[in-house]
């Protein structure tokens, strides 16, 4: 009588490639988990915060001056724009860009404007400082952007209440802006980027609306943005 051994079969080695993959699957989940969750904190550790802060804008559309001249009494004068920190961190003006956006608008007095409806973009880098100035002979619709450098360099300063008054006062770019003082920009084309007095072409005027956006470039944050309607 013939005995019939039963044949125990091994377990099959394809068994065994599921269970190492799923191991190295996991494996690597966890080596990319880490990586992820290391380089977004380094991120997090470096990007600079926000500063807190309000700012208040005034854009004039007053005539310059007398004959082209800046006045240096206390006080706007009617061709200035003056930015006045209300409150918040006292905040370098090289980490600042200041960008204005102008649309020319369709009449002036009742008389049709040839560049009606277009865009002015016109920015002022305070990290730029006074290494760039103003072209007033570029023209405006191409967007430019500077430091608020302006030819005249015993008048190319910017200081807390007084504006403009000499080259011994701090820069655009080299100044601190601090809660409760406003600064002027007394030379409002530069500020700008375009002839404000050439009404016919550019139309400006009171009521006209300057859309101003500021942004601390050090933590690329928007730390003002709104239309400013411009005084007389």
């Amino acid at each position: 009588m013939t005995m019939c051994k039963e044949r125990i079969s091994p377990e099959p080695e394809s068994a065994v490639s599921p269970v190492i993959g799923v191991m190295l699957m996991l494996v690597v989940t966890i080596i990319v988990a880490a990586l992820v969750s290391s380089f977004s904190g380094g991120l997090s550790d470096s990007a600079e915060p926000a500063p807190t802060t309000a700012f208040d804008i005034s854009i004039r559309a007053g005539d310059e001056v007398g004959n082209g001249a800046k006045s240096n009494a206390p006080g706007p004068a009617p061709e200035c724009a003056v930015l006045t920190m209300v409150s918040g961190d006292t905040l370098n003006s090289a980490d600042l860009k200041i960008i204005l956006t102008y649309t020319v608008p369709e009449t002036y007095n009742g008389i049709p404007l040839k560049n009606a409806g277009r865009v002015i973009k016109h920015t002022l880098d305070g990290a730029i400082g006074q290494d760039d100035a103003w072209d007033e002979n570029y023209d405006p619709f191409v967007p430019q952007v500077n430091g608020y450098c302006l030819p005249d360099s015993n008048l190319n300063s910017l200081a807390p209440g007084d504006g403009m008054v000499g080259a011994g006062i701090p820069h655009f770019g080299a100044c601190l802006f601090k809660p409760g003082e406003s600064y002027w920009f007394k030379d409002r084309n530069a500020f700008l980027g375009f002839d404000a007095t050439d009404r016919m072409t550019y139309g400006f005027q009171e009521g006209s609306v300057v859309h101003v956006t500021i942004i601390h470039t050090p933590s690329g944050q928007t730390v003002y943005d709104r239309d400013v309607v411009a005084t007389w």
